[in-house]
């Protein structure tokens, strides 16, 4: 957060209450509170049980919606849940063993609008029964379930009716369904999708993806973490790990038997650290916050900062390192000529802005102070002075280093 909003500012006692909130947000604090997941049972649509530790959605998130989907085409619903704090989105495949089946329908509209939103179907079935599902434009807090329509059915049914009511009063009939999943426009028969009976997911360390980020604002931390010119004749890979981490385990597995090339690599150990040397754990952990807008929380680990020989962090790496995306990177961040701010990004898109914002490392001491690291800040500054006294508030930022040390003072 810019000065101004940071730092000696306007409040009781000099508190700074901007300052205070955002603190307490990026450190997991709520606006509404911590809202756990619970799932409730409705037995015979009278009573509810909250069943919500033996389904293993109990996580201690603080979650905001729900959305269901059959995302892996097996017929049942499968669970998307978002959250205020991270892991912002959770996925949930139900695998539950029920011979039941089930009809999915998705419909397409003609001389109504093409998603549907507002059609109703009412399943029928033989013996009379019948179930309605409407299709909707939205179905949580900033969320969407799927728009196909899901019908659970016994598995004694064999063919069924469906009556569509499509925006505009035009009813559709369409006779002898059976379990699956259809796509049905308007007007015309059902179109069989095929259902989905294999699918797997590997969830071993070596198929795990990388998360990855690609920093389009470089940030210089060789004075944070202590790097000679010695140190920066290669890019540099810092490197955090823990004890019992299976992903750091693995990590250092593959290391072992294939260093990567072109770089020096550096092994930290948190628990080490914390023993031998809190200070540089402390300055890693600001560093990985700062990008991340987190404060307060654990690092997750392995955890990985590619550093150019400049001095300057060029990557983070949150997981095991795909080495061939490794390799690339060493490549891209000795070009100072590429186009940072657009192979920073996963996809492609259009910019608001023609130039690419400056990195403000004053941010970065005004994180430092918040920390209350003010001699890490005062290196900080001595080394990169050339580039902060280029910042218009850094004037400001002197004057509240001066404040925190005279605080300090007994």
């Amino acid at each position: 957060m810019p000065l101004g909003n940071a730092g000696i500012g306007p409040g009781l006692g000099n508190s700074d209450p901007a300052n205070q909130l955002q603190r307490m947000v990026r450190s997991g604090s709520s606006f509404s509170g911590n809202e756990s997941h619970v799932v409730f049972l409705n037995e015979k649509g009278e009573n509810f049980k909250d069943i919500s530790s033996i389904t293993g959605l109990d996580y201690d998130d603080d979650g905001r919606s729900v959305c269901m989907s059959d995302w892996d085409r097996d017929g049942d619903l499968d669970v998307w849940i978002s959250n205020r704090n991270g892991p912002q989105i959770r996925y949930f495949r139900n695998d539950s063993p029920n011979l039941n089946k089930s009809i999915i329908i998705s419909l397409e509209g003609k001389t109504c609008n093409r998603d549907a939103i507002g059609a109703r179907v009412v399943l029928r079935t033989k013996d009379g029964l019948s179930q309605m599902r409407t299709v909707t434009a939205g179905s949580g807090f900033l969320s969407q379930s799927t728009k196909a329509l899901h019908f659970g059915i016994a598995n004694k049914e064999e063919s069924m009716e469906l009556d569509i009511y499509w925006p505009g009063n035009k009813i559709q009939k369409v006779g002898n369904i059976i379990p699956g999943h259809y796509v049905i426009k308007q007007g015309s028969k059902p179109k069989s999708l095929e259902v989905n009976n294999s699918f797997e997911i590997n969830s071993t360390p070596r198929n795990k993806p990388v998360d990855r980020t690609l920093l389009a604002q470089v940030l210089p931390v060789k004075s944070i973490f202590g790097l000679s010119k010695n140190d920066l004749k290669k890019p540099i890979l810092l490197s955090m790990t823990r004890n019992d981490c299976e992903q750091c385990d693995y990590q250092l597995m593959t290391w072992k038997k294939n260093p990567p090339k072109g770089l020096t690599l550096k092994i930290l150990n948190s628990e080490k650290l914390a023993k031998n040397n809190q200070l540089l754990l402390e300055l890693f952990q600001i560093t990985h916050d700062h990008f991340y807008e987190i404060i307060g929380r654990a690092i997750p680990t392995p955890v990985s900062f590619l550093i150019s020989t400049k001095g300057n962090l060029r990557a983070i790496y949150r997981g095991v390192i795909d080495p061939k995306t490794l390799s690339e990177d060493m490549i891209s961040i000795q070009n100072d000529n590429l186009d940072l701010r657009n192979i920073s990004l996963p996809f492609e898109g259009i910019w608001a802005s023609r130039s690419n914002p400056t990195a403000r490392p004053l941010n970065f001491v005004e994180d430092l102070l918040d920390a209350g690291k003010l001699s890490a800040a005062e290196n900080y500054i001595a080394s990169e002075k050339n580039t902060l006294i280029q910042d218009e508030t850094f004037q400001m930022l002197l004057e509240r280093l001066n404040a925190l040390k005279k605080e300090r003072r007994p």
